[in-house]
């Protein structure tokens, strides 16, 4: 089956609007800071940015589907507001991780050798980091992207197919590359050590992490 010359175009727009918005840092580097700072695995990094590019990619798609039944106007203003509220939850999700490394730094003094209490907080802290994970992976993941809508919308009305093969190639560009600017990210991070990064940078993500929320609102 010959694809229409405007399939093929949408085709390209979709995994070149993808391209675009995913090199922005702003959707893969919390993940890096994150998890840094966290000391999670690069398996575990990498597991929560491709947690959080398929949700992206799921809601866009969904409200790019969205647009040609109630048009794309509504479906973009539906986005909008998602990014908004993506926004106020990023700042203040920021706020409370700058404050919770903070409060961290000030407990990490310790008199005497117990493993007892080190183990409990240890444990404490893999819970919270597991929290941190799921939490930045959802509020990152959820929030669409806006510019694809009417590019997503349009490929409906040209057949399932092209629907098909739109929505395919905006996936697997829009995860592969925040997948891989993750990875490369963390590489990155591994050659360059400094001390104030690993004793601050919870406080320096929770920063990022405000920074982007204020981003997304603006």
């Amino acid at each position: 089956m010959e694809l229409p010359d405007a399939g093929i175009v949408l085709i390209a727009s979709a995994s070149a609007t993808a391209f675009l918005h995913a090199v922005i840092p702003d959707h893969w580097l919390p993940f890096v800071l994150v998890g840094k700072a966290q000391g999670w695995s690069k398996g575990k990094t990498l597991s929560y940015s491709a947690l959080s590019a398929t949700l992206h990619v799921v809601v866009s798609i969904g409200l790019g589907t969205l647009g040609y039944i109630i048009g794309i106007a509504s479906a973009s203003s539906i986005g909008e507001n998602i990014e908004s509220v993506i926004g106020i939850s990023l700042l203040l999700f920021g706020i409370f991780y700058s404050v919770w490394g903070l409060k961290s730094q000030g407990g990490s003094l310790h008199i005497g050798h117990s493993h007892g209490p080190h183990s409990h907080e240890d444990n404490l802290k893999g819970k919270k980091g597991n929290i941190t994970g799921w939490g930045l992976a959802l509020v990152m993941g959820l929030n669409p992207c806006v510019v694809a809508l009417p590019v997503i919308s349009a490929t409906v009305s040209k057949g399932l197919i092209v629907m098909l093969l739109a929505s395919a190639a905006f996936a697997l560009t829009t995860i592969l590359l925040l997948v891989g600017l993750t990875s490369l990210g963390l590489l990155t991070s591994y050659k360059f050590k400094f001390k104030f990064l690993e004793k601050y940078g919870e406080v320096l993500s929770g920063i990022i992490l405000s920074l982007t929320g204020i981003a997304f609102l603006i």
